[in-house]
């Protein structure tokens, strides 16, 4: 006669979701949560670089103003401007030395299309 082996049991339902199902569960929490902490841990670069390189990025631009009113008679806000029409002068404020000037039509898009950047002007009146 043989050795007698026990007879295999069959397996219920719990312990198959026990076997198979719960080390997969446990995983994907454990991947899941070092993914939420990397995505936690990341720096946005982007926020603190564009306050670095534009501190006044938040003041306003220049408008029209009634001491410019006052200094270039004839003249209008941009914005009052006939569409369409181009002027024959600007008052354009200039960033380089803050300040505000009567220039040519011609003038001021040269200035303003040309390589660079520093001499650049802000129109805010026109003139007929």
């Amino acid at each position: 006669m043989g050795i007698m082996t026990a007879r295999p049991r069959a397996r219920t339902f719990r312990s198959f979701v026990l076997r198979a199902l719960v080390p997969r569960v446990v995983g994907f929490a454990a991947v899941a949560a070092v993914l939420g902490l990397g995505q936690a841990m990341v720096v946005d670069r982007s926020a603190h670089s564009a306050d670095a390189t534009l501190p006044d990025a938040a003041s306003a631009a220049p408008a029209w103003t009634a001491a410019d009113a006052a200094a270039y008679p004839g003249c209008v806000p941009s914005a009052d401007w006939p569409s369409g029409r181009i002027a024959s002068y600007l008052v354009v404020h200039r960033f380089r030395d803050d300040t505000d000037q009567k220039m040519a039509f011609d003038d001021a898009w040269q200035v303003n299309h040309d390589d660079t950047e520093v001499d650049d002007v802000w129109v805010v009146g026109a003139c007929g």
